[in-house]
């Protein structure tokens, strides 16, 4: 794997550090102070930059060159939110449609904005960006000098599934009773089986349910990189859950999309080993992803990102559910595009702030280790404790410096 040298690193030793935020940030009382909080973090920053930062290195290697960060790419995902909504809502009757409305988890995706093209440069800009570290449960991108971490406490606040620990014989939950009935034994249950299988059911009942679970599920937790005749089976994990739609209310579904997330995104800089290749498919679960840099970068925000009405998004719900992307006569926006709106800002966040709100959402759907159980790494665990310990912003003035350039 290629591995780009930062011409500046110093090697030093840092304890890593246990995560613990305050909340800031938020609903429409709390809006209004942003703008506030964000000019005393900008002045913050602005006075940290000429402070010692001794006690944060900068990472020793990136992903991919200076010379990529502009190469343009095609990255498409099989997350299909919109599509499984609108199927669901039109084929399943009230009493059936209202398992979804009132699930703990589920619930978000009905009332979420609904764009049927995902919006993924965001998301490849911050993969470009992304730092060679040895942890394994998160992923750190510097961004015009500044880090970025994505975690499962970033992914649990954007979309607000459990993402607690797995139940102990996880695979061994449920059952596959209710997959051989309907499909008569086979192997091989493919993502457009389950949805042939699903409109053919024309009466309400408990295994339509089910079936209508499995197809949500496929169509928005994991998917599959292959589509038609050649297509893998959907996940075998879920035709078991579904024989048993109580554990489906209770299960941690937030664990297993950013499980994926992590091993596809080091699988694709693994697999495009420094140089950026034609094409990538991204099967798992890809809004976090897609919304991080939206999040984490006001400018970014303020110019693709709007509210949405009180009365499509309640205030508990996360963050996904509460803006959505301006409207726009293209399908979306380039890489370009996004440079020309980031410029030099160092107006960034490098971990997502809750606000009181979203704090009580974490302590329900968060196990308080926060998933930290990973691999030591003497930057990352460096920048984590001076940014929660020591409450101090990060920022590398010849990273910044070089971003901009490139």
């Amino acid at each position: 794997m290629v591995r780009t040298k930062n011409p500046s690193y110093v090697e030093k030793s840092n304890p890593p550090a246990d995560l613990e935020e305050e909340a800031t940030r938020g609903d429409e009382s709390e809006r209004d102070s942003d703008k506030t909080d964000s000019i005393e973090k900008s002045n913050d920053k602005d006075s940290s930059e000429s402070e010692d930062e001794s006690d944060v290195m900068q990472p020793l290697s990136m992903y991919f060159d200076y010379s990529q960060y502009t190469k343009p790419f095609k990255m498409s995902g099989k997350c299909y939110i919109s599509e499984a909504v609108n199927l669901l809502g039109g084929h399943l009757k009230e009493e059936e449609l209202e398992w979804f409305l009132g699930h703990p988890q589920f619930k978000h995706f009905f009332h979420m904005p609904k764009d049927s093209n995902h919006k993924l440069m965001g998301m490849w800009m911050l993969l470009l960006l992304t730092a060679h570290l040895e942890k394994k449960n998160e992923c750190w991108s510097i961004v015009n000098g500044t880090p970025i971490r994505y975690s499962l406490r970033e992914m649990a606040i954007i979309y607000g599934l459990y993402c607690h620990q797995y139940p102990k014989f996880k695979d061994g939950l449920g059952s596959l009773n209710f997959a051989r009935k309907q499909f008569k034994g086979r192997q091989i249950i493919q993502y457009g089986d389950v949805k042939a299988k699903l409109l053919s059911m024309k009466k309400p009942s408990e295994d339509r349910l089910k079936m209508a679970v499995l197809y949500f599920l496929s169509s928005v937790i994991i998917g599959k990189k292959k589509g038609g005749k050649n297509a893998p089976s959907v996940e075998p994990f879920f035709l078991r859950a579904v024989d048993d739609l109580d554990l489906c209310r209770t299960f941690p579904w937030g664990r297993m999309p950013f499980d994926e997330n992590m091993k596809d995104m080091f699988h694709l800089m693994g697999h495009f080993d420094g140089v950026v290749g034609p094409q990538w498919v991204f099967p798992s679960f890809i809004i976090p992803l897609e919304l991080l840099a939206f999040e984490a970068i006001p400018v970014l925000k303020n110019t693709f990102r709007e509210d949405v009405s009180d009365s499509h998004a309640h205030r508990n719900c996360p963050r996904m559910c509460k803006m959505k992307f301006k409207a726009s006569k293209k399908k979306g926006f380039s890489l370009k595009e996004i440079y020309d709106q980031l410029g030099t800002t160092k107006e960034i966040d490098s971990m997502l702030t809750p606000t009181p709100r979203e704090a009580r959402l974490l302590a329900m759907i968060i196990d308080e280790d926060g998933g930290w159980d990973d691999a030591d790494d003497p930057v990352a665990d460096g920048w984590s404790k001076r940014l929660i310990e020591k409450d101090k912003s990060i920022w590398f003035e010849e990273l910044h410096n070089l971003d901009v350039a490139a």
